[in-house]
């Protein structure tokens, strides 16, 4: 199970708040992700909140990734399958963690991409990979949808 959660990359794009670097790292860490990526952190983000991330990541004993864009991501760590995680409308398909797990038992190297700010993700950046929603009543956020994700992943492995 652990093997299978080392191809499982995930990462929190446009991000602006320390303590939302923070909790994401923590979601991250309880589940096992062993490299940690951040992609456009701007402001005390970017100032305060990646140098604390890396010292709870090092700690540890994680990989953080920091990055200006995914394009980055894609190049760096060549995902054979990205997901691009919105809320619904902007999101058009429906979070099956079946296929994810699919997926990782065939040793592919899955990239989940979650945005850090509201509203979300670009139009633009949406396009990087698969679009994909989490069914709840309403918006929960980027770390309460990360979680969830991550513990569906999990549960099934």
């Amino acid at each position: 199970m652990i093997r299978m959660m080392e191809n499982l990359l995930v990462a929190i794009h446009n991000v602006t708040g320390i303590q939302k670097i923070k909790e994401y790292t923590q979601v991250l860490l309880g589940f096992r992700i062993k490299t940690i990526i951040i992609s456009k952190a701007v402001g005390s983000a970017a100032m305060s909140g990646v140098p604390q991330a890396q010292k709870i990541i090092f700690k540890k004993g994680g990989n953080l990734l920091y990055v200006e864009d995914i394009p980055d991501i894609i190049e760096l760590l060549n995902p054979d399958i990205i997901y691009v995680v919105a809320p619904q409308p902007y999101a058009k398909h429906k979070f099956e963690p079946g296929m994810i797990i699919q997926e990782l038992k065939a040793k592919k190297k899955i990239l989940l991409i979650f945005g850090g700010s509201d509203p979300g993700l670009s139009k633009r950046e949406l396009e990087f990979g698969i679009d994909i929603y989490l069914e709840v009543p309403a918006d929960i956020g980027t770390i309460g949808t990360a979680a969830i994700i991550l513990y569906q992943i999990w549960k099934l492995l």
